[in-house]
């Protein structure tokens, strides 16, 4: 993996402390997108073909596209929008489950691995649905929504959790939507039982590790509980979120799960490298938990959490690339990826979108 040493730093790249949030920019993301969508990899900043694309980051891709425009109206976001969902709408499949790896070629790979896609692709069709930018949207993206909602409790728990978000989506645009209601409670129902199973007194989590995306899981019952206004569910959201933070947050910066050997219960915590993917997941979770909780040090966790893009990490160095628009791949102990790719850069965009909703 290319990387950006800390020596290499830009004095003119946003700094904590000193920096304003950057104004959001789409211009790395229509870089690495073309008629058929978002590009999986970069070197550098330039797509690579041969890497093809995925469903996963089309849905997140769609996610920024829909509150870039809810935010600012912008006609080539919704451009990029339109992109987004045709790839997505193309991946979904009649019997409701999704394709995610696709060549180069526009052909879908045949043998695929485990992934997360259906829960990225409800959640995605679930935040279109509460933003919509034109009702011309709403009937095929419901329609396609609840053909896959009764595989939601079929999932694995991370992909459970994102399609809670797409369901607390779809919630907001028809909040008397019964089998949706249904659909929320069994899935909290499933992540309380895994907590109350796989819960310790020193480690109140889901199960024996902290792995990707942690803050998804405590994110998604704390959708649930404002919901359906289940008070057992924020209980549990708070937990695990408080844990988590309690493991990620230095007492100065956030320091997130490594990605090489993560962190298993009563082992060390991988400290490298690090994910764009958990920071976001984590600004958003401390979205969440203000709304659910009404406490303040929630958001100044949060505005802690995206100074992790700017430079108050491990190494002091920015992934965020001021001149770009996009976001290093990752963060190892050598220094920041140069390598500017499709999850790290819709990643900060989404990551940055929330935090200008809460102004």
């Amino acid at each position: 993996m290319a990387k950006r040493n800390t020596a290499d730093a830009d004095p003119n790249q946003p700094h904590p402390g000193r920096a304003e949030l950057p104004e959001p920019s789409l211009d790395h993301l229509k870089r690495l997108t073309d008629d058929t969508g978002l590009f999986q990899h970069a070197k550098f900043t330039i797509p690579l073909r041969q890497e093809g694309y995925t469903t996963d980051d089309n849905a997140r891709a769609l996610i920024v596209a829909t509150k870039y425009y809810a935010l600012y109206k912008d006609p080539e976001a919704l451009r990029l929008l339109d992109t987004y969902l045709s790839f997505v709408l193309h991946a979904h499949q009649s019997d409701g489950t999704v394709k995610n790896f696709m060549l180069f070629d526009r052909t879908w790979q045949k043998s695929e691995p485990m992934h997360d896609a259906l829960g990225r692709v409800l959640w995605s069709l679930g935040t279109l649905l509460a933003q919509l930018p034109s009702s011309i949207h709403e009937q095929v993206v419901r329609e396609r929504f609840d053909i896959s909602a009764p595989l939601i409790e079929k999932q694995q728990p991370r992909s459970m959790a994102y399609s809670m978000l797409g369901l607390h989506g779809y919630l907001r645009r028809v909040p008397d939507a019964e089998h949706i209601r249904s659909c929320m409670k069994t899935a909290a129902d499933i992540l309380v039982q895994e907590f109350e199973s796989n819960s310790r007194p020193d480690w109140p989590w889901f199960h024996d590790a902290l792995t990707y995306d942690n803050a998804a899981l405590p994110h998604s019952l704390f959708a649930a509980g404002l919901a359906l206004g289940d008070h057992q569910y924020l209980k549990v959201a708070k937990e695990t979120c408080d844990f988590l933070l309690a493991n990620t947050f230095t007492g100065t910066h956030f320091s997130f799960i490594g990605c090489q050997g993560w962190y298993k219960q009563g082992a060390s915590k991988a400290q490298f490298d690090q994910q764009p993917i958990d920071t976001t997941g984590t600004v958003l979770m401390l979205k969440a938990a203000h709304q659910a909780t009404g406490d303040n040090n929630y958001l100044k966790m949060q505005r802690k959490a995206f100074a992790w893009f700017l430079g108050e990490n491990d190494i002091g160095v920015p992934l965020y690339d001021a001149v770009s628009k996009g976001c290093g791949d990752g963060l190892g102990a050598g220094g920041v990826s140069a390598n500017q790719g499709a999850e790290s850069t819709v990643s900060f965009l989404l990551a940055l979108l929330a935090m200008l909703e809460n102004k």
